[in-house]
């Protein structure tokens, strides 16, 4: 909705005028949807510029506009995507030949590395309190990131999602991309350049990480051309809703606020 919206007889006749123009079905559907909208949200919130207009609002439940807040919806900002695999598979190769200019990512290690004033040589090596700072780091600018109104993409790298982060990106519509060559050229990479205990995470990735991940993503084999590459445009904004209901790309879905 946006924190400068205010009440009144003006606000509420607002409302009345985008529900009768949309409808009072939400169009949100977050976690605890009611369904029933009985408030307008805006689509380009107001401390973003938004107008408090009937082109830059729509109808929704008050659960999901009391959540959404301010962050973006597709077609409004920066589109979060997934990149995720197996320890070694070559996420951050693959996000480098397809991310654009001004696209973003958000990778655990990067953040490790920029917080040591003299890093290591190998990667994927901190003491503990650094990645704790890193961790936090990470969380500040994926929630940044939902909250940004700069059309462009923002790449996420995660190793090992839980079962929670699976969940919640699926409700979000963020595209999930499965960077994996394959176990056996995992391992001998890991073996060469990661320390010994990380065959332990390559394992756990296969046994317990690969199917509930795959279950909800686009797998990429980079050592094989002819795996598609769907890789989204940076999007424009918009303010009709079929510009946030539609997909220019076969196979990902256009992101949802939260």
């Amino acid at each position: 909705m946006g924190r400068n919206h205010k009440g009144g007889s003006k606000s509420s006749k607002m409302t009345a005028a985008v529900l009768a123009h949309y409808g009072h079905e939400c169009h949100l559907r977050l976690a605890g949807c009611t369904y029933v909208a009985t408030t307008r949200d805006h689509i380009i919130p107001l401390e973003h510029g938004g107008e408090d207009t009937i082109e830059n609002c729509l109808p929704a439940c008050r659960s999901c506009n009391s959540k959404r807040q301010d962050r973006n919806l597709a077609g409004t900002g920066a589109r979060i995507i997934i990149v995720t695999g197996p320890p070694a598979g070559g996420k951050t190769t693959w996000i480098r030949e397809h991310a654009g200019l001004a696209d973003v990512t958000i990778d655990l290690d990067a953040l490790a590395r920029a917080l040591m004033p003299n890093p290591l040589d190998q990667t994927h090596v901190y003491p503990p309190h650094i990645k704790t700072l890193a961790v936090a780091a990470r969380q500040a600018a994926i929630g940044k990131a939902q909250r940004l109104y700069t059309p462009c993409r923002v790449w996420l790298i995660k190793a090992l999602p839980t079962p929670k982060e699976l969940a919640e990106w699926r409700g979000n519509r963020w595209p999930i991309i499965v960077i994996d060559p394959g176990r056996e050229v995992v391992e001998a990479r890991c073996q060469a350049e990661r320390p010994p205990d990380w065959q332990q995470v390559v394992a756990r990735w296969y046994d317990q990480h690969r199917d509930p991940t795959m279950q909800a993503a686009t797998r990429i084999n980079p050592a094989r051309p002819d795996d598609a590459t769907p890789t989204p445009p940076p999007v424009s904004q918009a303010s009709k809703h079929r510009e946030l209901t539609s997909t220019s790309t076969p196979g990902l879905q256009p992101s949802r606020p939260w």
